[in-house]
């Protein structure tokens, strides 16, 4: 959820997750006791023990490999096509990414500011031409860069939806590039729009059936991610870390756990519960990783969770 402050956007807590029933290793902790106990002055309580703490289990590293860069393909019903952007509310897209393309309108030889003037970036843009990463757009905090090409050359950006403003005045958040974007002088046009069903794909293993081996070199950018954790014969709770991972998402076996973002955190970890994971098959791992992925490309499984800390102090 988001909330806007003087105009600026910045994510807030749901209410939820103020004071839940359940700490972040699923078990029962003292709220869901006081508020027993004070059902029980009103109410009959059925008697019998309170549920125990889950088992948790480290599984240790699973290392990742590049499968899959091409985003425009996971749009099953292709483009839509505007001479001028459309928000996600317009093409019915109201989650997730959308992907826009079109071409660069001149040759481009020295570094020519991409502006989007009105603060046009809702939320994150993720900015390509001919597939070569050249940078970040943000809401409120980065609406100009630089893009260097050619003539007729590809420029992609996709756009991230963060999440909604809940309540007051800017209730009505619409999502994706609004307004026009401009390079130098030159409004662009012309724009093949993707709305993108990433989760599907995930679920229906089109990612894994595209693994291209490790051989595909890996670099800055949107780029997805794929790796198997092996099975332990166990199949227990457990958390994931992507420790040097930049911003994006996970999925395990075609369900989508959320969002990490170390750099920001404080939350480092992702909870995975028991159902999720096989203990008898391989266990299918995809990541999309929107910046950068280190090196390693490793991510780890640990039996507790890791939630209040930022990237800096890890």
């Amino acid at each position: 959820n988001l909330t806007v402050n003087s105009k600026t956007s910045s994510p807030i807590l749901a209410s939820i997750c103020n004071q839940h029933l359940l700490n972040h290793k699923t078990d029962v902790h003292s709220i869901e006791i006081i508020i027993i106990c004070v059902c029980f002055q009103f109410r009959d309580i059925p008697v019998g023990p309170m549920p125990p703490a889950t088992p948790k289990f480290a599984y240790g590293f699973v290392t990742l490999q590049k499968v899959w860069t091409l985003l425009d393909t996971l749009s099953p019903q292709g483009p839509v096509q505007s001479q001028y952007l459309l928000t996600f509310e317009e093409i019915k897209q109201y989650y997730g990414f959308m992907l826009y393309r079109t071409t660069l309108p001149r040759n481009v030889p020295e570094p020519t500011p991409l502006i989007s003037p009105l603060n046009g970036i809702h939320d994150r843009a993720y900015v390509s031409v001919n597939g070569v990463y050249q940078g970040l757009m943000e809401r409120d905090t980065a609406l100009v860069m630089n893009v260097t090409g050619q003539e007729g050359d590809q420029l992609d950006i996709l756009v991230e939806n963060m999440g909604r403003v809940h309540f007051g005045s800017y209730i009505n958040d619409n999502k994706g590039l609004l307004g026009n974007l401009i390079l130098g002088n030159d409004v662009l046009t012309d724009w093949s729009i993707y709305p993108l069903d990433i989760d599907t794909a995930v679920a229906n293993g089109w990612l894994q059936a595209a693994h291209s081996g490790s051989g595909i070199e890996a670099g800055d950018g949107p780029m997805i991610y794929s790796g198997t954790l092996k099975p332990t014969g166990l199949a227990w709770d457990t958390f994931v870390k992507l420790n040097g991972w930049t911003k994006g998402q996970v999925w395990v076996n075609g369900v989508n756990l959320g969002r990490y973002w170390p750099q920001r955190g404080p939350q480092q970890t992702l909870y995975v519960p028991r159902p999720f994971l096989s203990a008898t098959q391989p266990n299918n791992i995809t990541v999309l990783e929107l910046e950068r992925a280190p090196s390693h490309r490793r991510i780890l499984f640990m039996d507790r969770p890791q939630l209040n800390s930022t990237g800096q102090k890890t």
